[in-house]
């Protein structure tokens, strides 16, 4: 990924210019949609808990839940949550959200929207809901998404600009789709670009797929659809090419029979909606943000395999097994201590199944990081492992390093292979979840938050509100790259399913009770 450097980098290199980017967070992917930054100012704790206090600057009461991440400009914030479910609106479902725009220094709502929505979802579903999508932002606009049917512009004082209406597809040539929405808005120069299908019969695009939309961001006029179509399961992402202008990879292949085809990516560019090149994958779906940068990009499998591709060309480079000749610590509950283990076939050796968590993907440089999945009762994670666990590929390399973690890391005290399940109550004692997986821990068969990267520090946000910081510049991936398990909330009280935001050289994040300012204490 390329950093921004902050706050001295030239405002040409984003979309959303201003004379001090250190205090933006325009979209889900942070102020270059890399989902990382390099601030030399000022810097994010690298521990936090909401449950005691530690490095905690304020929290703030949400009306609802939702699971957007937090846009951010200056003063102001915007992030989006379901209709508020009171015991006299006691529903677990629905297609209307609102959009929120939030003082962060007096910590009020300034103004709220309503964007209604076709197609309804479960609220608080593991799987995503109306109000994944984050808002964009470019300080004088902001565009709220529904992915039940509609997108919003707003001005940042309340006025209403334009607004969009569409179709999400619920039902294709018999096939039933459930709501799993996990692609995140894209601003890039004039244009705001969403994710939606093609409902024209032309012959230009096949009627029914998802493609790229890009929208005139002032006026909401259709500037272009994408020629390469992408699954709604994947997360598109916005870099720079080799010659610096903004292209976008996005990806087909995924479960419950979605049709778009071939499986594998297509880089578009982002003022034209053409495709630059197109790579087609033998194994793998794209249930992942599409990671690339400058050099590389990353086309992950279920198989044990990396496809790394050459970004420029779209070309395979090679291969990377992440099952032969690994290192790892595992947690042995028999004899309760760490077993480090050294060039080993992981699946062989002890019996398990690498599934690489989806949305958690990390390129920083020429190393990837990835969360993994624990067992599960469906298709290829029945016996996945390690439990509790990340995983550093180095790309040059091909050294694939598992380091297992603890569940709890308090005062040095490890707690392991502890089930923390979510918490579905809202902020009026009301369990406004429509699916029972939404109480899960964050560790198996859900789609958390995407993590950032933050001056070399990612944050993977789990379900249940535990947030586990690594350093990404750590020499060896072993327990030393743990730098803490820090937290949203009270254990099994928390629920948490949004990407953080940094900016004004604080973290913001939220929890289906609760807008959270963390920020280190210098006293």
């Amino acid at each position: 990924m390329k950093k921004l450097i902050l706050p001295l980098a030239s405002a040409m290199f984003f979309s959303c210019a201003s004379s001090d980017p250190v205090q933006q967070w325009p979209s889900a992917g942070g102020p270059n949609s890399s989902y990382e930054v390099t601030d030399t100012k000022h810097d994010a704790p690298k521990n936090f808990s909401v449950s005691d206090g530690t490095n905690i600057k304020w929290t703030m009461d949400l009306p609802e839940a939702g699971q957007s991440g937090i846009a951010i400009h200056g003063n102001k914030a915007f992030l989006t949550i379901i209709e508020p479910v009171t015991k006299e609106n006691y529903v677990k479902t629905g297609s209307n959200i609102r959009g929120l725009c939030i003082d962060l220094s007096s910590r009020k709502i300034l103004w709220q929207c309503k964007l209604t929505g076709k197609v309804k979802a479960n609220y608080l579903y593991g799987f995503s809901d109306s109000t994944t999508p984050t808002p964009v932002t470019d300080g004088k606009n902001v565009w709220f998404f529904n992915a039940s049917g509609q997108i919003a512009c707003y001005t940042t004082k309340g006025e209403k600009v334009w607004e969009r209406n569409w179709d999400p597809i619920e039902k294709l040539d018999g096939v039933k789709f459930p709501f799993n929405k996990q692609y995140e808005p894209i601003i890039s120069g004039n244009l705001i670009i969403n994710v939606e299908p093609y409902y024209e019969k032309d012959g230009e695009r096949t009627y029914g797929w998802n493609y790229l939309f890009a929208f005139n961001k002032l006026t909401g006029e259709k500037v272009w659809v994408s020629e390469g179509a992408l699954t709604h399961y994947n997360t598109p992402f916005l870099s720079k090419t080799a010659e610096g202008k903004d292209a976008i990879l996005i990806g087909r292949g995924g479960h419950h029979r979605v049709p778009e085809a071939p499986r594998g990516y297509s880089m578009i560019d982002a003022q034209t909606g053409k495709s630059i090149w197109e790579y087609e994958a033998d194994a793998g779906m794209c249930l992942y943000q599409s990671s690339w940068n400058d050099k590389y990009a990353i086309w992950m499998t279920y198989d044990g395999i990396i496809h790394l591709l050459d970004s420029k060309t779209g070309k395979l480079i090679k291969k990377i097994s992440i099952t032969e000749n690994v290192d790892a610590e595992i947690y042995d509950k028999k004899q309760r201590k760490l077993i480090q283990h050294k060039d080993f076939n992981i699946t062989k050796s002890v019996g398990i199944t690498i599934f690489p968590a989806w949305f958690s993907t990390m390129l920083i440089d020429d190393k990837l990081y990835f969360m993994c999945f624990g067992p599960e009762r469906y298709g290829p994670v029945k016996k996945a492992g390690p439990i509790n666990a990340f995983a550093r590929v180095d790309l040059k390399t091909n050294k694939v390093e598992y380091v297992q973690f603890p569940t709890s890391l308090v005062d040095n005290k490890k707690t392991w292979l502890e089930n923390i399940p979510a918490s579905t109550i809202n902020n009026r004692d009301l369990d406004i979840a429509g699916d029972k997986r939404s109480k899960r821990d964050g560790w198996s068969w859900v789609f958390n938050g995407n993590p950032i990267c933050v001056n070399n520090k990612i944050y993977y946000t789990l379900q249940n509100g535990r947030v586990y910081v690594i350093d990404a510049k750590a020499e060896k991936f072993d327990q030393t790259a743990l730098l803490s398990i820090s937290d949203l909330g009270e254990a099994g009280q928390t629920w948490s399913l949004n990407t953080p935001s940094f900016a004004n050289g604080k973290l913001y994040h939220r929890t289906l009770k609760q807008l959270i300012c963390i920020e280190e204490d210098k006293k």
